[in-house]
C-alpha cells in the first residue's frame, strides 16, 4: 500500500469519461456490419494496448480488434445488449481508469471460439478496465468468462467447482452505475480499505493453510459478515467468511503458497464512492505446490494470472466482491488446455435446434 498514492480526480471528467465509455461501446453494438471498422476507430485510439483473456490474448491493431474480438462477438450474439452492473471511474498512475462490468445478453446463434451456439438466450460476463484519452480508449483490458459460456452451451471440462455456479448478482443496492458526483473522501477510503485488505493477505506465513494461518491474515477485520465473493467460472459463488475460505481461499494457498503480487502489471487502483476497482495482467505470480484448486495436482510449474477485483464497501467493510480471473489462460500454463477439451467433448456430437425436434 505504500507505493499507492489516491488521486483526486474531477467529478464532472469522470462522469464525462464514464458516459464515454458507455456511448463506444453500445455504438460498435450498434454499428452495421460494414461500419464496425468506422465505429472502432471512432472508439479506439490507433495505437490503443488492447488485451483479452485466452484465447484472443493480446491484439496489436485496431483491425485484431475489430476481427477478433468485436466482430466474433457482434456475430455470436447477433441481437446483444450490454447490460452494465458497475460502471466506475478514477485517476491511476496520473491517468484516467474506468472500470465495468456486466453481462451481454442476446440469443447465441454463430459459435464462438469454437464454442458451439445453443440457438437459445445466453449471458455472456464481461469485466473490463480502460485508460481513457482524449476521448477514446488508449488502453483495454477485457475479461471475457468463455468458461461459463461453455457451461451454459453444455460443456464443462475440468472438475467441478467448489462455489455455485450461477450468473452474478448485481450490487445489492443497484447503485453500481456511477454517474453522479461522489465525496472525494469517500471514495479514497473505498480503494484504501480494499488495499489494506490486500496487505493484510501479505501476512500469510506460507505453507499449509491451517486455521492460525488463516487467522494471521485477519480477514475477519476487512469483510462484512455476509459479504459475497462471485468468483469466476471454475471457482463460483461463496458468501460469508467460512464459504470463501472453504470454497475458494484454503484450495487457492494449499495450490499457490508462495502466491504474490508486483506492481508490475497492475494497470487500475481506483475508488469511486463506495466501490473501488483493481486489477492487474500477469502481476501475481506464483508456484503450482500444491493439489486440489479446480482440480488440478500439483504441476511444481511458476504461473502468472490475470485478475481483476471490483468491491463494494460500507463504511466499515467489504460487502461485495466480483472477481473476473482468466482460468484458462492459468491452466494452460498447467498444461490444460480448457478449449482443446471442450472440442474434443463436441468433435462427435452435432448442434441441434429445438426447433429440428419438430414435426414439420
Amino acid at each position: 500500500m505504500a507505493a499507492y498514492q489516491f488521486q483526486p480526480i474531477d467529478q464532472p471528467q469522470n462522469i464525462a469519461n464514464k458516459r464515454r465509455l458507455i456511448e463506444i461501446m453500445q455504438a460498435i453494438l450498434d454499428a452495421p456490419a460494414p461500419e464496425l471498422r468506422a465505429a472502432v476507430g471512432a472508439g479506439y485510439h490507433p495505437g490503443a494496448s488492447v488485451n483479452v483473456t485466452h484465447p484472443i490474448n493480446e491484439l496489436g491493431s485496431l483491425t485484431a480488434v475489430t476481427e477478433q474480438l468485436w466482430q466474433p462477438l457482434r456475430q455470436a450474439l447477433p441481437d446483444a445488449e450490454r447490460r452494465h452492473d458497475i460502471v466506475a471511474g478514477g485517476r491511476y498512475r496520473d491517468a484516467d481508469w474506468i472500470g465495468c462490468s456486466g453481462h451481454y445478453v442476446g440469443t447465441f446463434a454463430r459459435d464462438w471460439l469454437g464454442i458451439p451456439a445453443t440457438r437459445g438466450m445466453a449471458t455472456v460476463r464481461f469485466a473490463e478496465g480502460h485508460e481513457l484519452r482524449a476521448g477514446k480508449i488508449a488502453a483495454s483490458y477485457v475479461f471475457i468468462d468463455f468458461l461459463d459460456l461453455m457451461r451454459q452451451a453444455g460443456y464443462w471440462p475440468l472438475a467441478p467447482s467448489l462455489g455455485r455456479e450461477m450468473q452474478w448478482l448485481p450490487p445489492a443496492t443497484h447503485d453500481g452505475v456511477i454517474l453522479t458526483p461522489q465525496e472525494s473522501a469517500i471514495s479514497q477510503r473505498s480503494i484504501e480499505r480494499v488495499l489494506r485488505m490486500h496487505a493484510a493477505l501479505g501476512h500469510y506465513p506460507g505453507g499449509a493453510p491451517t486455521r492460525a494461518a488463516l487467522d494471521a491474515m485477519q480477514m475477519v477485520k476487512h469483510w462484512h459478515p455476509h459479504f459475497m465473493w462471485y468468483g469466476p467460472a471454475g471457482i463460483g459463488t461463496t458468501r460469508g467468511l467460512k464459504g470463501f475460505e472453504d470454497y475458494h481461499q484454503i484450495p487457492f494457498l494449499a495450490a499457490f503458497p508462495d502466491r504474490g503480487g508486483s506492481e508490475i502489471g497492475h494497470f487500475i487502483r481506483i475508488g469511486d464512492g463506495n466501490y473501488a476497482v483493481t486489477g492487474g495482467w500477469s502481476y501475481l505470480r506464483a508456484t503450482h505446490l500444491g493439489g486440489g484448486f479446480l482440480g488440478m495436482p500439483p504441476t511444481g510449474k511458476r504461473l502468472t494470472m490475470r485478475v481483476m477485483d471490483f468491491y463494494r464497501c460500507d463504511e466499515e467493510t467489504i460487502v461485495e466482491n466480483w472477481i473476473p480471473f482468466d482460468i484458462p489462460h492459468l491452466l494452460l500454463q498447467m498444461g490444460v488446455d480448457l478449449f482443446g477439451r471442450m472440442h474434443h467433448q463436441f468433435r462427435q456430437q452435432d448442434a441441434l435446434s429445438a426447433g429440428e425436434w419438430l414435426a414439420p
